[in-house]
């Protein structure tokens, strides 16, 4: 089973971590609470702290951060008496995460120790099971064999200390049907003229992963935990991908990015170009939230282990 695309996920991730050059240290929605003016960085703080809320986080309450990233949402537990443990693909984010002082390790969550087992009183996976699912599984139709296996080894993670056990993710879903998963692994400029496929398969070069339908993490889950909360974020993510997207443009013209860029790009020449096309000239990743219905949808999930 695929699971995670190692190489696109890990060269996404390890790429990602020059844009603190730009003033980008989070790769997930913020929550502007209908505040369009709110400042980015306060919409992220409050996007974390919705989600401790939502798995209900005390003092000494043991965190599980799955695709921790660059440990924005850790820092933010830590500030709250919180022992948080993060886990990514990303070795550059592990030692990012770990000059901040934060406990961070280098592991597939499909390959976590033994004695993890039972350790954590929550969960949070924020905007990392995009990546858990790729084309070809769902192609091989694994998508919800994925799912569901992901949901058992949450269920096995959590502890008994704190009641309810719960897990909080955020992730993009298709709006409506599912995108063939084949036209996402078709060569991007053999689709120039078809607009959809055209933008998932940029998305897939440069991210690698495939979404959900609406409903399919919960039939999925249904064995192991409830859907108790749901909040629709898409119009969120719109404008934190809007705001990444200026600051992209303006970083470009930054001399220590440029030569940041560059130096992947020598070493990976089409993950680099496909990553800048999806946000700066074919604007893949703002275009999937754009529009009175846009083709994707973000969704904030709470569930509770049975």
């Amino acid at each position: 089973m695929t699971t995670i695309n190692p190489k696109t996920v890990t060269r996404l991730y390890d790429l990602a971590s020059i844009t603190p050059l730009i003033g980008i240290e989070d790769y997930t929605d913020g929550m502007y609470n209908g505040n369009i003016f709110l400042n980015y960085h306060q919409a992220q703080k409050n996007q974390h702290n919705y989600l401790l809320d939502e798995i209900g986080v005390r003092k000494g309450f043991r965190l599980l951060d799955v695709g921790c990233g660059l440990g924005t949402l850790l820092e933010t537990a830590r500030e709250r008496g919180v022992e948080g443990t993060g886990i990514t693909i990303s070795g550059s984010q592990v030692d990012i995460c770990r000059a901040k002082g934060l406990d961070v390790h280098l592991l597939n969550y499909k390959n976590l120790p033994q004695e993890w087992c039972g350790k954590f009183d929550g969960i949070i996976a924020n905007g990392s099971l995009e990546h858990f699912c790729q084309p070809e599984d769902a192609s091989a139709g694994k998508q919800d064999q994925i799912y569901r296996e992901m949901f058992q080894i949450f269920s096995r993670l959590l502890s008994d200390n704190f009641k309810p056990q719960r897990v909080a993710t955020t992730a993009i879903h298709f709006r409506g049907e599912a995108i063939e998963p084949k036209m996402m692994l078709k060569n991007p400029l053999a689709q120039l003229f078809d607009n959809e496929n055209l933008h998932f398969s940029i998305l897939h070069r440069g991210y690698g992963g495939y979404y959900p339908v609406r409903g399919q993490l919960e039939s999925c889950a249904k064995n192991n935990f409830i859907l108790v909360n749901e909040q629709d974020g898409t119009d969120d993510y719109r404008l934190t991908s809007e705001h990444w997207n200026k600051l992209l443009k303006k970083g470009l013209r930054n001399y220590q990015v440029q030569t940041a860029i560059f130096k992947y790009f020598m070493k990976r020449p089409f993950h680099t170009f496909w990553l800048v096309a999806s946000q700066i000239g074919f604007e893949s990743w703002p275009w999937q939230f754009r529009g009175e219905n846009p083709r994707t949808v973000l969704y904030r999930q709470t569930w509770e282990k049975r």
